[in-house]
């Protein structure tokens, strides 16, 4: 049987990249630190269940998820580790969550109330505070009051803080530090209280990389497990890419001669012949954003012509003579000694790094790949 798609477009994903990011990082933070592998928008465009359990596999001691849904799926897939749900749900989920064992991150008073009721035994909570992205969380000047108020209804049992801090750029500390403040905080009021956190969880991947000093005992780096690293940025550690290749192959050659009749209506110019290509990836899989201008075919670079439709993209073979149908074409990748990057196209398109894989389509096969 091929190893090609029935559609023949796939994202390339390597499996021990990211087996090797989560033992970096645990060499980084050291055995005593909890990790919890961020596992967000579709394990970043790479598949969710995929790189859940690799990280659980490679040394992850929890799993992290933005989506009840996720969560789930993991569950469904058969994996077992603990996994926290960041908050992004309504109370009335609860009765799902913890069917499935998912310990949820709340928010308010209402949501705790809804686990309080749905719980038939002990059930743990961690409670998110905002510490400066000014998104989701409880204020740090309200959060004392609201956990004691959690922690009288029964059944519930805190598990741990967490925060996701604002990062800026630079190696200047003093913002991570009125942050981590901010956080730290609201633990000793507690803990002075009689009030135990057991898991202290601020610092994702931007604090993972930069300011050690805000680990705690407990760390949830996302991108970086994936190799995800901005052109600003010096990991302390060695990490590498889980995204191999973004590639598809030619479906179709056509020689295309200059118009004489409405060629000022035509869907792009043709001033002079052509030999044009037609690769199945479109606008529907996120193809606008996703390209460098450019793609490999036999080692040498073919400009797009024109706009991705919905389901295609046309490239120009006129300077590949001897390309044929079923040749591959690479959009993101190495091809023989010429390369284009994640990096070249999400400058293309002013995207972030982080964004360049979670923009591929469900529709495009994940490829998972390990020697």
């Amino acid at each position: 049987m091929s190893d090609v798609p029935a559609r023949p477009t796939m994202l390339e994903v390597d499996l021990d990249a990211a087996a090797h990011n989560v033992r970096a990082v645990r060499q980084l933070v050291g055995p005593e630190r909890k990790i919890f592998a961020v596992i967000k928008a579709g394990g970043y465009g790479f598949g969710a269940a995929e790189m859940g359990a690799v990280f659980a596999r490679s040394g992850a001691d929890w799993l992290a998820v933005a989506d009840l849904a996720e969560g789930i799926r993991l569950r469904q897939r058969g994996i077992s580790t603990p996994i926290l749900v960041y908050p992004n749900s309504l109370a009335e989920a609860a009765a799902d969550a913890l069917a499935h064992d998912l310990v949820p991150t709340l928010v308010d008073l209402d949501s705790a109330r809804a686990y309080s009721n749905v719980a038939n035994g002990p059930c743990d909570f961690f409670v998110k505070v905002d510490v400066g992205l000014e998104r989701l969380g409880v204020p740090p000047e309200q959060a004392v009051k609201t956990i004691r108020a959690m922690l009288d209804l029964p059944h519930l049992r805190l598990a741990g803080i967490c925060g996701h801090p604002h990062a800026d750029g630079g190696d200047d500390s003093s913002y991570a530090d009125w942050q981590l403040a901010r956080f730290t905080s609201v633990i000793d009021e507690l803990e002075a209280q009689g009030v135990r956190v057991p898991v202290r969880l601020l610092a994702a991947t931007p604090f993972v990389l930069r300011f050690p000093h805000t680990y705690l005992n407990a760390v949830d780096p996302g991108r970086m497990l994936y190799g995800v690293i901005m052109p600003d940025e010096k990991p302390p550690i060695p990490l590498r890419p889980a995204l191999r290749a973004l590639k598809t192959h030619v479906i179709a050659l056509k020689e295309l001669t200059p118009r004489e009749r409405f060629a000022d209506r035509a869907p792009f110019p043709v001033t002079a012949p052509m030999r044009l290509g037609v690769v199945p990836i479109g606008s529907a899989d996120g193809m606008l954003w996703l390209h460098d201008g450019r793609v490999l075919v036999r080692g040498r670079f073919a400009p797009l012509v024109s706009a991705p439709s919905l389901e295609h993209t046309r490239i120009d073979l006129t300077a590949i003579p001897d390309a044929v149908v079923g040749d591959e074409v690479v959009i993101i990748g190495r091809q023989g000694d010429r390369e284009i990057t994640p990096a070249e196209v999400a400058r293309r398109h002013g995207l972030g790094l982080h964004h360049v894989a979670t923009t591929v389509g469900p529709r495009v096969a994940r490829v998972y790949l390990s020697a």
